[in-house]
Parts: C-alpha cells; sequence; structure tokens
C-alpha cells in the first residue's frame, strides 16, 4: 500500500516472495527483454544512491551566488575595509526597500535582491548554512520542492521584508529563502518513517539555524539583520513543508512541475535584471553625491576631524551633516549644531537609504533641545528615534531620560 512520506523520492516496496511448491515446479521460461523506461520524473540519479544524496541543487546555487558577487564586487562604487559593499552599489544593482519597491514602484527588485549580497561575510554565512541545510534537506524531499521552497521562500521574505522595516531601508540577501527551508527541515523532521539518529540530527540542524534567526523578533530585532525577512521566509518554506502531513498532496505527486520552478525563477531573475540594468546608469550618477564607503569616519574623532571636508564634498548626504552638529556640538555651538541637524533630517526624509541617518539625526536633535532646556521638543523629538532598531541611539536617548 502507498504510503505519503518525507523519505525518498521513487523508494518502491520490495515484491512479494512467492510460495516454494516442489510438486509444482517448471523449468524457468526466458522472459523477452525490455528497454528500461527513464525515471517518470525526472530524477537523473534517483537508482544511485550515493549520486542521489549528492546536493548537486544546493552546491549549484551557491556557485551562482558566488558569481553574482563577483560581479556586485566588479561594478561597486566603492567598497568598505571590512568588505562591505557601498549601499549606493546596492541600489543600483536591485536591493530592495519599501520606498524603492512601493513609492518608486520598481517590484523587479523583489527577484533581485534575495541574489545580492552586502559583504564577503554576509555571503559566505549564508552559503554555509545554505550547505549544511542542503545536504539534509534536498535528497529528502527532491530537487523539485527543495526548488520550490527555495524560490518561494525567497518571494516570502522580501514581502516580510517590505511590510516589518520602515521606510528608508535597503535590504539583499538570501536569508529569506534559506530560512525556509530550515523552517522545511523542521517540519520534515518528524517524519514517522525516519529513525531517531536522522530524526535528531534534522532538529538540530534546524534549530541551530533557526531559533538565532528568528528568535530576535521576539524582542524588537533591532540590528543590521533583516529578521522580517527570515519571517517571511519561514513561514512559506514551514507552508509548503507542511501540506504533506495534511494529506493535501505528496512530495511526490507534482514533481515535474514543482521542478519547472527553479527555471521559473531563473527567468524571472532575468527579467528582472533587465530592469535594473536600465536603471542603473541614473542610479550610479546619483551616488556621486554621497560619501562612499571607504570614506566614511570609524571613529568619533575623525568624524569631527573631518565634517568640514565632507560637508564640502558632499553636501546632499546626510550623513555629511550629522558629523558637522556632532563636531558644533563638541565645541558647544548649540545653535550651529541644531542647523545641521535640521539638514540632515530634511536630506534624510527624501533619501531612499536615509532612515538610520534620519533616526540619528532626531535622536541628536532631541539632546541638543535637552541641553536647551527645551525638555518637551526634546522628548516629542526623541519619540520615533527611541523606537528605532538603532540601539546605541536610543541608549543615549534612555541616559537622558528623553525615551518614555
Amino acid at each position: 500500500m502507498a504510503t505519503n512520506t518525507f523519505g525518498r523520492r521513487g523508494v518502491v516496496a520490495p515484491p512479494s516472495r512467492g510460495s516454494f511448491q516442489p510438486g509444482s515446479l517448471q523449468p524457468p521460461v526466458a522472459a523477452p527483454i525490455a528497454p528500461r523506461p527513464l525515471p517518470s520524473d525526472g530524477t537523473l540519479f534517483r537508482d544511485n544512491k550515493l549520486l542521489a544524496d549528492i546536493p548537486f541543487l544546493t552546491i549549484g546555487l551557491i556557485f551562482v551566488l558566488l558569481l553574482i558577487f563577483a560581479l556586485q564586487r566588479a561594478l561597486a562604487i566603492d567598497i568598505a575595509q571590512d568588505g562591505t559593499l557601498d549601499v549606493r552599489s546596492l541600489i543600483a544593482q536591485g536591493a530592495s526597500g519599501y520606498d524603492l519597491v512601493v513609492g518608486r514602484g520598481e517590484w523587479w527588485r523583489i527577484g533581485l535582491a534575495p541574489l545580492l549580497h552586502g559583504s564577503q561575510w554576509h555571503l559566505i554565512g549564508n552559503c554555509v548554512a545554505l550547505f549544511i541545510v542542503g545536504v539534509r534537506l534536498e535528497s529528502l524531499i527532491g530537487r523539485g520542492w527543495f526548488s520550490l521552497i527555495f524560490v518561494a521562500s525567497a518571494v516570502a521574505g522580501e514581502a516580510g521584508s517590505l511590510l516589518g522595516n520602515g521606510s528608508g531601508t535597503v535590504g539583499v540577501g538570501a536569508s529569506g529563502a534559506i530560512t525556509g527551508l530550515i523552517a522545511a527541515l523542521f517540519v520534515s523532521s518528524f517524519d514517522p518513517e525516519a529513525d531517531a539518529d536522522q530524526t535528531i540530527s534534522r532538529l538540530k540542524t534546524s534549530l541551530f539555524f533557526g531559533v538565532p534567526a528568528l528568535l530576535p523578533l521576539a524582542f524588537g530585532a533591532s540590528g543590521n539583520v533583516n529578521y522580517y525577512a527570515h519571517a517571511g521566509g519561514a513561514l512559506a518554506g514551514a507552508a509548503l513543508a507542511v501540506m504533506p502531513w495534511l494529506a493535501f498532496f505528496s512530495y511526490d505527486s507534482l514533481p515535474r512541475s514543482a521542478s519547472m520552478t527553479l527555471l521559473a525563477g531563473f527567468v524571472g531573475s532575468l527579467v528582472c535584471a533587465g530592469f535594473a540594468v536600465a536603471h542603473y546608469p541614473s542610479y550610479m550618477a546619483d551616488a556621486v553625491h554621497y560619501i562612499r564607503a571607504s570614506e566614511v569616519p570609524v571613529k568619533a574623532d575623525e568624524m569631527v576631524r573631518r565634517s568640514s571636508d565632507l560637508v564640502t564634498r558632499y553636501p546632499k548626504d546626510p550623513r555629511a551633516h550629522v558629523f558637522r552638529a556632532v563636531s558644533f556640538l563638541e565645541q558647544a555651538n548649540l545653535g550651529a549644531a541644531e542647523a545641521e541637524a535640521r539638514t540632515a533630517m530634511s536630506l534624510a526624509a527624501s533619501d531612499v537609504a536615509g532612515g538610520p541617518v534620519r533616526s540619528g539625526a532626531q535622536g541628536l536633535m532631541a539632546v541638543l533641545l535637552w541641553a536647551q532646556g527645551r525638555t518637551s521638543e526634546a522628548k516629542a523629538m526623541a519619540a520615533e528615534p527611541c523606537r528605532a532598531k538603532l540601539p546605541e541611539v536610543r541608549r543615549i536617548l534612555q541616559k537622558q531620560k528623553l525615551c518614555g
């Protein structure tokens, strides 16, 4: 009797053994040799366990991500000392964000952002997680459904990012798609036909990567990690993986259509890349007005020392005016510092990547108002940065008791 399981696709039960009857023993009759049919589900290596266990699709995806990042580096305006690509380069290459996707109607970014990465460490972390999870999941559910979960989770991750992150935030990375695979591995860990060792191994792997990818959402999800993309991807991956348990279908039921998902995703990404190429010149032309990644001051004293030069060279960059405001604050020139902070807030409001800068400028403005004895204005100004995902700014405002 056939059963729906999470086990290897193409596994069949052994034939029933006939009874031994000495009195009716007949000489064997040679049967005609028929050509062996190809596997109907398109699995190239279903009869070779060793080859079937090699995660070819996982390795291929990692190779593609590495190639794309090499192209990113070649096209980047600038690269910081820590290997981080300039944010303006990421925007020109297809990074997503609410202001870009919804505000400007550039929906093509949804098909590119999951394939891009902001630094080599960002890429390495995602590739390590993808490989470890892929080794366990790809052979378990088949390459077709693995492709379906990867693509669906990537799109769902972008949806989660757009819904959860505020305006002025830019994001890239395959973590939404990978978190979907992690969630699928967690669900498939409860396969009733798997032995205890397999179940424990799958659970450990899914929890090892899944808990840090999702738990910070319970504490505000502050920092530079796009936890909302993780959440969207995890929901999609878990929903697809749980369907066999609900008897909607098994992993063997739609292998060919599922296998086409990766091809459809690839074609869709190429179409999105065409839109990116068309918009690339205008975004690169705009990028010259902003401080390059390698020029951004790292230490506070450097920020103060170079603030005048940066404002002169990059008057449209709100970060330069924040640096200048800090410099005036150290000189106790509160009026000039307030003027620079207001300029930074104004510029950041119209900047598609200015969300964190705007919150920082508002926090600085709140401190300046507090220093001038304008406490009620300071608390009103501090309301938004106190809710923002910038721990350092929030900590300074809480020290001055400006966060209610």
